[in-house]
């Protein structure tokens, strides 16, 4: 275990604070076994440990319990690269690329995996098409060489470039798990150095870029946090909650027409997020957009019909523009689910004779 642990490059410090989340997450894993991230996150830890028939059994315990989880899925493909399963990966990028055709990062994924297994001519076919779908590849393969004038270009440097993407694969998984696990304990600067190591060792994967921005959100350091957050979406523009944090800090910065737009931009990606549908509310309330405002509110509503929040916001509006029926309609659907609330019951009492 611990040549493993330093064949992947980790200081002591590191395999000591690596072994007391392996501990903690096996307890919470024993206790919620039908959890898929802890599954994922278990899965992820065994890897990095070395244990790779550990790591996909958990693995495909998170895919089982959420087939569309793409993190595990990929895990899964790396991992069984490193065991040398060349077959069970290409299947694994393959049905993803089949399923999301137009997807960058994924053709980059199987246009890298082709490149490492020696098939040069598939590998330019979905290097290529990652350009197509995806401008930051563009910029990534330029830097390192791999595009040149209009095509794809192999060199020594730029097969040492390639190798490093699936070599630094896990690691980079790994760091990025541990800063988030410090950031969760308050350690943001501890945080913050793990978050930037798993960056920089995987610099072309969208996830560690969000999570620094995350974290330079929660620090209160909002340019930084739009920067990476701009890296993350250039990576993947159909990351919706991307768009939704950026909205998040525009609006803290009172820029509140970038807030509208990223957080319209959220909704139109990720439709089932109740929460979404009622921060896009907040905006159009705020511009005074109320029928939007109110459009809004019902859809949060009708994907989650006990959104309390939504619903007296709601009751609100129609109050205010004295729709009185409509309201006293959404307070008393507050008043069955929590009867104790009376705020909501003085509302209704005041708007109780009001005709319409």
């Amino acid at each position: 275990m611990d040549s493993e642990e330093r064949d992947r490059g980790l200081t002591a410090r590191e395999i000591s604070l690596y072994r007391r989340i392996l501990l903690e997450i096996e307890k919470e894993t024993q206790i919620h076994p039908n959890y898929a991230d802890l599954q994922n996150q278990l899965g992820l830890l065994l890897a990095v440990r070395g244990d790779r028939e550990g790591a996909e059994s958990h693995f495909l315990e998170a895919i089982h319990l959420n087939p569309r989880y793409r993190e595990s899925i990929l895990n899964l493909g790396y991992l069984y690269i490193e065991m040398n399963r060349w077959r069970e990966a290409e299947d694994i990028f393959v049905s993803q690329v089949r399923k999301h055709p137009k997807d960058g990062f994924l053709r980059h994924v199987l246009g890298v995996f082709y490149f490492q297994t020696g098939k040069r001519n598939e590998a330019v076919v979905h290097l290529r098409k990652a350009i197509q779908f995806h401008g930051y590849c563009r910029d990534y393969y330029q830097k390192i060489g791999v595009w040149k004038r209009g095509t794809v270009h192999f060199d020594q440097k730029t097969e040492k470039a390639l190798k490093k993407i699936r070599l630094n694969y896990h690691t980079a998984q790994f760091h990025n798990f541990i800063g988030l696990y410090l950031a969760k304990e308050g350690k943001s600067a501890q945080a913050l150095r793990e978050l930037k190591k798993a960056a920089r060792l995987k610099p072309d994967d969208f996830i560690f870029h969000a999570n620094l921005g995350t974290l330079y959100y929660h620090q209160g350091s909002y340019r930084k946090a739009i920067e990476e957050y701009q890296r993350a979406l250039k990576m993947d523009p159909l990351y919706g909650m991307g768009y939704a944090n950026l909205s998040y800090i525009y609006g803290l910065m009172r820029r509140t027409r970038e807030a509208l737009r990223c957080m319209e931009r959220a909704v139109h990606l990720s439709p089932r997020y109740a929460d979404l549908h009622y921060d896009l509310a907040l905006l159009y309330s705020d511009r005074k957009r109320y029928g939007r405002a109110i459009s809004e509110l019902k859809k949060a509503l009708r994907i989650n019909p006990n959104y309390l929040f939504a619903r007296i916001n709601l009751g609100v509006l129609y109050e205010d523009q004295k729709r009185w029926r409509e309201a006293r309609r959404e307070y008393r659907k507050i008043l069955q689910i929590t009867p104790e609330d009376e705020h909501v019951r003085r509302r209704l009492e005041r708007i109780s004779r009001r005709r319409g």
